[in-house]
């Protein structure tokens, strides 16, 4: 074999070798991002199931209002609940700020999230009107009025 034939295969090998590390890295990058993607679906999607058990527990709680004649402050489950005048939790008593209490109400029906979640926010709306749950540009809303629960728009 000739000398130069010998320094060609290196240079093809390096060139080979250099093709299947870009290879790689692109395989490498399109899994990362598609997983990242997957992730926040996923996120949302858990947010939305406890948004819908967060529904659930408070029309529980309003029917057990509805129940007791309708009393300013509900006793139930060890816990004493405060009522807005059309039945829907406000929180638990003694009421706080509004966060705090809607940070408790979200505590006492739905508990602490996992780790596998971003950390959960949990605000008053600004007009009093509800409160607010998400994180980042994920967001839904409990409704005083109603008692219902939508991703904020």
């Amino acid at each position: 074999m000739s000398r130069q034939t010998q320094q060609d295969d290196r240079w093809l090998t390096g060139y080979r070798r250099i093709a299947v590390m870009i290879l790689l890295m692109v395989i490498v990058a399109t899994l990362v991002r598609s997983y990242q993607v997957h992730r926040e679906e996923a996120q949302q999607l858990a947010l939305t199931l406890l948004g819908e058990q967060f529904a659930e527990r408070a029309q529980r709680l309003h029917g057990l209002w509805l129940d007791e004649r309708r009393p300013d402050t509900l006793h139930s489950a060890g816990q004493g609940w405060q009522f807005d005048e059309r039945g829907w939790p406000l929180g638990l008593v003694p009421l706080q700020s509004p966060s705090e209490n809607c940070r408790q109400l979200w505590l006492t029906l739905v508990g602490e999230t996992d780790g596998g979640m971003p950390p959960l926010q949990v605000l008053a709306r600004p007009d009093g009107s509800g409160c607010e749950m998400g994180w980042d540009g994920y967001w839904l809303i409990y409704q005083f009025s109603d008692g219902r629960v939508m991703k904020k728009p």
